[in-house]
């Protein structure tokens, strides 16, 4: 019971520090990991003509082909399996009055027959001992969101949501995979006026992990509770916006894998001047019973003003992982295309990362990157340095094409091609 007291009492104290440092509420990406999709949150539909009966009910959707291709050395192992997936996913988003939604997401993937495993997209439904899947048929995301809950100027949200926490670090799940992870839960949130531009988000969450869908864990969900507090300073100054977090494993659940364990975190942005931006932040995970784990990453933005420039953005990042920091990371292609490492913020790894994105003929982006990779502790170090590019498109008729390829020093190599459509 003292132990429980503590971790509220801690809970409590990341909320209301929220003057010098707070902490998001993310239910969609922050495109730290990359999808083979258009920038941004918000992508271009294509508009199907179909009139509803009701206008409060928008479907949307997305159906996808992808194909990877990947080679290596005698002497340098790597995951050189070929394979090709298709997923669909339909969602539903029906607004009840002014204060009430429900949304629910269909998901529907397969690994195509004769194609090789790769990440959750595994055609032996044994394999590793979770439920790996060749095909998937079921509902990804179900929850009610209540604005102005019980009259109190509380936004609720109820039943199983993507969530993501620590910009992906601790919580997450990379829309490169199949089957989306979702947790089953609550989040309560309140927002605060302060000053003329500043505004304070809290909010406290308690939810059940039962693992992204292609990877349940064995025995069952286990269960989290903590809170998140956000400082938005200004729209466009030094100090944009600052975060804080904290968030407990518990005996509650099923399954007590990080039972004992905490995540505590923090995270800034902002801008240096009119063309620079920045961004960092620092994650720790208490382990009970073993060593801690710190992670930290920092990014330095130069966009360059004007239309129709070919040189969109350069960009420095720089990531530090001491260790398993995670619970469900968001961290495909935070290290490289290769991914070699098993993530990002999985694994004992120091990276420097240079990136140059490009505005090319006939409606094209491009993007190069050159990374540098240390592995430090007993594993084995893979690439020392890797090269990725990346090539994407929206066509007119509505499918948006994307081509990756990633190289590193011993000659592995890694190729993707993804078509995808948004109704």
């Amino acid at each position: 019971m003292e132990l429980h007291l503590q971790r509220v009492l801690r809970v409590v104290l990341a909320t209301a520090v929220a003057a010098p440092a707070a902490a998001q509420q993310c239910y969609s990406p922050q495109n730290q990991c990359f999808s083979f999709a258009p920038p941004g949150e918000e992508v271009e539909r294509v508009d199907s003509g179909i009139v509803l009966r009701s206008e409060s009910l928008e479907i949307t959707g997305d159906i996808r082909f992808r194909a990877r291709f990947a080679s290596t050395a005698t002497d340098a192992p790597y995951n050189e399996n070929d394979q090709q997936t298709t997923r669909t996913r339909i969602q539903l988003n029906y607004t009840v009055n002014e204060n009430v939604t429900a949304f629910a997401e269909f998901n529907f993937a397969e690994v195509w027959a004769g194609a090789e495993g790769y990440s959750d997209a595994q055609p032996d439904p044994t394999m590793n001992g979770f439920a790996s899947r060749e095909n998937f048929n079921a509902i990804g995301q179900a929850y009610m969101q209540l604005d102005d809950a019980f009259d109190m100027d509380l936004s609720v949200r109820i039943g199983r949501s993507n969530y993501f926490l620590a910009n992906g670090m601790v919580l997450g799940s990379c829309d490169f995979l199949q089957y989306s992870g979702a947790f089953t839960g609550a989040w309560i949130a309140k927002s605060f006026d302060v000053g003329e531009e500043g505004q304070v988000d809290l909010e406290i969450f308690g939810f059940d992990n039962y693992g992204p869908l292609q990877s349940q864990l064995p025995g069952g969900g286990e269960r989290y509770y903590g809170g998140t507090a956000r400082w938005t300073v200004s729209e466009d100054g030094p100090l944009r916006a600052a975060n804080a977090y904290y968030m407990a494993g518990t005996n509650d659940g099923d399954v007590a894998r990080n039972a004992g364990d905490d995540w505590t975190g923090v995270e800034m942005d902002g801008a240096i001047a009119d063309e620079f931006d920045w961004f960092a932040q620092f994650a720790h995970r208490q382990v009970a019973g073993g060593p801690d784990v710190s992670a930290s990453r920092a990014r330095i933005e130069y966009n360059p003003e004007g239309e129709n420039r070919t040189l969109r953005q350069v960009s420095y990042t720089f990531t530090d992982s001491e260790g398993a920091l995670h619970v469900n990371p968001a961290d495909f292609n935070t290290a490289g295309l290769l991914h070699q490492y098993g993530g990002i913020w999985r694994s004992d790894l120091q990276t420097n990362q240079l990136s140059a994105a490009f505005g090319l003929p006939k409606g094209f982006d491009g993007t190069l990157s050159a990374i540098s990779l240390d592995r430090r502790g007993a594993a084995m170090q893979l690439g020392d340095f890797e090269v990725d590019a990346l090539l994407g498109k929206t066509f007119d008729s509505g499918v948006h094409f994307g081509f990756g390829y990633g190289i590193d020093n011993d000659d592995r190599q890694v190729g993707y091609v993804q078509f995808t459509v948004y109704f």
